[in-house]
């Protein structure tokens, strides 16, 4: 009888923690999962090491997709309101049907540091990259989405990368994002 009331209590618990979740698209317990790590010593965070293979398709043609983010103690740190940062490095690779590559790059925050003040640039860490299907389907060349944001936070700004079928690539901010207002470096320092 004790089991099945506390079978009922946990059943109770946890229906009312579930009703009172806040919206993910910001909230804390979203940001906390994308931590894989802090340095004991240096207070250094890390975000999670993601790994995306993916067979893709464009005009008919099969490709094989490779999106590697890990965090890098070779770059620059990271400072934010929210603590210091290690930095990502996205290794993208694309291959043909055959086997051969289609294009193959390391990214980081500089390669998109064109569209970056350097007052953005020392707060934004590169945050991610996936296949964007959508942009992907209505052209002969294969889309990417890639973003840079302030750690932890919902501030980012993306990107759309474009890899056209003889391997050549080109970056754009995405157009659909409004400007940034002014960035108040001292608050990050």
């Amino acid at each position: 009888m004790k089991q099945l009331y506390f079978l009922i209590a946990v059943v109770l618990c946890t229906a009312t923690g579930c009703g009172n979740k806040k919206d993910a698209s910001g909230s804390a317990e979203q940001h906390i999962f994308q931590i894989d790590s802090v340095d004991q010593v240096t207070g250094v965070q890390r975000m999670q090491v993601s790994r995306i293979h993916q067979d893709i398709v464009s005009q008919g043609k099969k490709y094989h997709l490779f999106i590697d983010r890990a965090p890098s103690d070779s770059l620059s740190r990271v400072k934010s309101d929210l603590g210091t940062f290690a930095d990502n490095r996205i290794v993208l690779k694309i291959t043909r049907e055959n086997g051969t590559t289609l294009f193959s790059k390391t990214f980081t925050k500089q390669s998109f540091s064109s569209f970056l003040s350097d007052g953005y640039l020392n707060h934004f860490m590169l945050e991610g990259m996936v296949f964007d299907d959508e942009k992907t389907k209505d052209s002969k060349n294969i889309v990417l989405a890639a973003s840079v944001s302030i750690p932890m936070t919902d501030l980012y700004i993306p990107f759309s990368i474009t890899i056209t079928p003889d391997g050549k690539m080109t970056i754009l901010k995405d157009e659909d994002m409004g400007e940034l207002s002014p960035l108040e470096v001292d608050s990050l320092n």
